[in-house]
């Protein structure tokens, strides 16, 4: 009786150890560009384009399966617009700020993606975040600015929310590259390092990225 109760236990634990997990950890390493629009700058392609800034940052994510991923992303960059390309209330004003943000992601892949899906080498995928960011702007001391401004010196913490469209393309078992379009809202208005009273937008960070993975595979 007493050999029983092992080999039992064993014997279910057989076919456990047999199945195929579609788990795995994922490690994003990414760069690309980061481009503000807001009262100051807006989403004219051709500003945008001269003022695209480097940013970069790294994700990590839990993939449950083929389709879904939880995780985290910290990302930092600079931010700069000039107001001649804009046209806007600020003449003569350059804006130049530097932010890090840190957010909770959820990734999901349009096609089955993973280890065993041998099939679908590349998969297009959606994702959203949200979180937080921190911001610091330098200031042009030989300008003249409205009379309306407050000035927002030091560091600036604002909530963030935000998402993005992905295409991920496998090169090996371990090895995936990424190409995303993200945008990231910044409620409060601090990007520029100045505000207004009657002022009731939100702030925009948005870009281009390249990114390289390597997953980890719970199996």
């Amino acid at each position: 009786m007493r050999y029983i109760l092992p080999v039992l236990l064993l014997a279910l634990a057989l076919p456990a150890m047999g199945q195929r997990s579609l788990q795995s950890l994922n490690l994003n390493v990414h760069v690309g560009s980061s481009n503000h629009i807001g009262d100051f700058a807006s989403g004219d392609i051709n500003a945008m384009l001269q003022e695209a800034r480097p940013a970069g940052g790294v994700e990590f994510s839990f993939y449950t399966g083929s389709r879904w991923g939880f995780g985290a992303e910290l990302d930092y960059g600079t931010l700069y617009a000039s107001n001649a390309n804009h046209k806007g209330i600020y003449t003569g004003v350059d804006l130049n700020t530097s932010y890090v943000t840190s957010a909770g992601r959820i990734t999901y892949h349009l096609l089955p993606y993973g280890k065993y899906w041998k099939r679908n080498g590349m998969t297009p995928y959606l994702f959203g975040t949200l979180g937080a960011c921190f911001s610091q702007s330098t200031y042009m001391e030989d300008v003249a600015y409205p009379t309306n401004i407050t000035f927002d010196p030091g560091t600036n913490l604002s909530a963030t929310m935000g998402g993005g469209l992905g295409f991920k393309t496998r090169h090996s078992e371990h090895i995936s590259s990424t190409v995303e379009y993200y945008t990231t809202v910044v409620p409060g208005d601090r990007l520029e390092g100045w505000h207004t009273a009657d002022d009731g937008s939100w702030d925009r960070i948005t870009g281009l990225r390249l990114g390289l993975i390597y997953s980890f595979y719970t199996w």
